[in-house]
């Protein structure tokens, strides 16, 4: 996927881009009084690729209505991470259209993550899911 592509769905949402340090992750989402901004540590995010994935996966949380706070329970964060996750892949990997592209050719996470633009391990992930959610890729 393309970056601009990201950018032009902020953009339409009305989500902010923040460049700032963050100590524990990459990226994080904002939500408050109906402001939104995706925040970005540019120090950490080293190329298209990371930046691709950590903008995907926040907008999961932005769509999914995912929000939790920092010092939520562990058990609260992992829920509404996994939910952010799921929304994502609907939008930016749907099932169909990776079954497709399986059938092409293309049967690897590497694969599938050079051709979205995202990391591996993300793409990884999400083939995990759609595995376990549909009994395969038939």
């Amino acid at each position: 996927m393309e970056n601009s592509n990201l950018y032009n769905k902020m953009e339409k949402e009305n989500i902010h881009y923040i460049n700032h340090p963050l100590l524990f992750t990459k990226g994080a989402i904002a939500h408050c009084n109906d402001l939104t901004a995706i925040v970005v540590d540019d120090k950490q995010v080293k190329s298209q690729i990371d930046e691709n994935t950590v903008l995907m996966q926040e907008l999961g949380h932005y769509m999914a209505g995912a929000y939790y706070r920092t010092n939520s329970p562990y058990e609260l964060i992992e829920k509404m991470e996994h939910k952010a996750d799921k929304k994502a892949w609907e939008e930016f990997f749907p099932y169909d259209e990776i079954k497709e592209l399986m059938k092409k050719g293309l049967t690897t996470a590497t694969e599938l993550a050079e051709y979205y633009n995202v990391e591996a391990s993300y793409m990884a992930r999400c083939l995990n899911y759609y595995y376990n959610q549909y009994n395969g890729f038939h």
